[in-house]
């Protein structure tokens, strides 16, 4: 009988330290998750690092070189690296507020104001707009997600123990690390960056501009600016979800000296 109640005990055991693990896991995707949307909006807090990444890809001559070749815009080529960092804010400012304002943003040429934008880049911008509301959408989501399945593994820690170390965290995060590193190498960043152009934004809304077609994409120097932005994101979230496991750690400790 004894033996018999030591094995259901076991086995008891195994099952709570399955459960354990598999919220674990969950509870680590959605605190990256968290963590890349904290990075997004710390780094669109100063423009996205702009300033930096102009200069790193050498934007001002590759303006000189494009912006001549500009089929709707003339005279751009003369605008100065101040001008660029401010009409890349003013875009990053509009598509943070829901759209507005793009048609307004304009450049000097001699004594004319003449507007950045035309109509395909504006809907194109305004489709971004409308995405990063359902991203901030997203987020709430995922944080009362997360706050939910926290509040659920400290009381489970509380009364079964800590059925998971700080090794099995780290073996996690890596395998989801090495995943997501794998995608991007086997599939490459552009194909990436274009196919979910596809999936989210209207079939029929033009996202693709030529640099001698657009220049929004001159500018930015699509898509190398965005490349860089994604490692200055990935590399801040990187930094927070480390942040978040050593404050996890800390309260684990705690918890488990007041049991």
């Amino acid at each position: 009988m004894a033996s018999t109640n030591s094995i259901k005990q076991q086995n008891t055991q195994k099952k709570r330290a399955a459960l354990f693990n598999l919220r674990a896991f969950f509870l680590l995707v959605v605190s990256f998750l968290l963590a890349l949307y904290a990075a997004w909006i710390i780094s669109a807090s100063f423009g996205y690092g702009y300033s930096f990444w102009y200069g790193f890809y050498d934007s001002k001559q590759h303006i000189e070189r494009y912006a001549p070749e500009n089929r709707f815009r003339h005279g751009f080529e003369h605008t100065t690296v101040a001008e660029h960092k401010a009409l890349f804010q003013k875009i990053v400012e509009s598509v943070h507020n829901d759209g507005e304002g793009l048609s307004d943003i304009h450049y000097a040429y001699g004594t004319n104001t003449i507007p950045l934008l035309h109509d395909a880049e504006i809907i194109h911008l305004q489709d971004v707009a409308h995405l990063i509301n359902h991203v901030h959408h997203l987020g709430i989501g995922l944080l009362l997600v997360f706050a939910a399945l926290y509040l659920n593994h400290l009381m489970a820690m509380r009364r079964y123990g800590n059925l998971i170390n700080s090794h099995s965290q780290l073996i996690i995060v890596a395998a989801l690390a090495c995943l997501i590193a794998l995608i991007f190498f086997i599939v490459g960043a552009k194909s990436i960056f274009y196919q979910m152009h596809i999936l989210i934004f209207p079939a029929d809304h033009q996202w693709f501009f030529y640099y001698q077609d657009s220049l929004m994409s001159t500018l930015m120097k699509a898509p190398d600016l965005f490349a860089g932005i994604a490692v200055q994101i990935l590399f801040i979230a990187i930094l927070l979800f480390a942040l978040g496991l050593w404050a996890h750690h800390g309260l684990q400790r705690t918890v488990e000296a007041q049991d």
